[in-house]
């Protein structure tokens, strides 16, 4: 394995390095560390800092609106368990969409869609849910699935 580490070569005649093919540079993954390359085109110190630069650079934009979600689907669902643990001996509870909406609920982040007994349900990972107007009040059925 070839080592990419800065370190001076001693002229055997002298005491002055012998010069390099290609000048130090800077590895490109933001670490700070400064490398001898042994191609032109190596732009990284070795396999790791090039990982860590694709993990935390290009893949990690291309999975952020994933991870976004994600998270707002796994918020969505604690928030639904939260208010159907308290009475989770009926099948299905009726509770006002405001105060889920105040525990940061976000209705437009659901996994599936289900008609049952005439209305539409929202899936979330553990729960089905339903919002419907009474009386110009916002609420919300919550079932377990």
């Amino acid at each position: 394995m070839k080592d990419n580490t800065i370190e001076e070569i001693l002229d055997p005649k002298g005491n002055s390095p012998l010069p390099r093919p290609i000048s130090a540079r800077k590895c490109k993954c933001g670490c700070g560390h400064s490398f001898y390359p042994y191609r032109k085109d190596n732009i990284y110190l070795n396999k790791q800092h090039a990982d860590f630069a694709y993990n935390h650079g290009k893949r990690k934009l291309a999975n952020q609106d994933r991870v976004r979600d994600g998270k707002i689907l796994y918020k969505n669902d604690n928030i639904l368990h939260k208010y159907f643990k308290n009475d989770n001996k009926l099948p299905e509870i009726e509770r006002f969409y405001d105060a889920l909406k105040a525990d940061g609920f976000e209705s437009g982040y659901f996994i599936g869609e289900s008609s049952h007994k005439g209305k539409e349900y929202y899936m979330s990972h553990r729960y089905m849910y339903c919002i419907f107007l009474i009386d110009q009040v916002l609420k919300i059925n919550i079932k377990r699935r």
